[in-house]
């Protein structure tokens, strides 16, 4: 009896953990990291698939030789930084859709810095 009674309990213990893992498990957002590399004057993009409802880390480094920036018009954008640093922010899209960026330094989208980034 005393056997039995302890296994009863082992297996509530068990089970009442793995309620709590999945309980937790569930409430966690699922958070996606885009590299964006950019250079005089070309931006890259690590590879999708980007979707909408999914929390997105934008890591911008700046390889380029001027001053520049990541800006997804009229959502999120990062701040201007020099050569050789690195900014980051984030954002969530709400639906998807297609999404022109850009660097805002007057003439650097007229040079080539800029494209569309389909979110699904």
């Amino acid at each position: 009896m005393k056997k039995y009674i302890g296994s009863v309990i082992a297996l509530a213990l068990v089970a009442g953990s793995l309620f709590a893992a999945v309980g937790m498990a569930s409430t966690h957002v699922a958070t996606k990291v885009v590299t964006v590399t950019m250079t005089d004057y070309h931006f890259k993009l690590s590879p999708g698939p980007y979707k909408h409802g999914v929390k997105i880390t934008f890591k911008v480094i700046n390889k380029g030789n001027a001053i520049h920036n990541f800006d997804i018009q009229g959502k999120a954008h990062s701040k201007l930084i020099t050569a050789g640093k690195t900014t980051t922010f984030t954002y969530t899209f709400k639906k998807a859709g297609k999404y022109t960026f850009l660097c805002d330094v007057p003439r650097h989208a007229e040079l080539g810095m800029g494209g569309v980034m389909k979110v699904t």
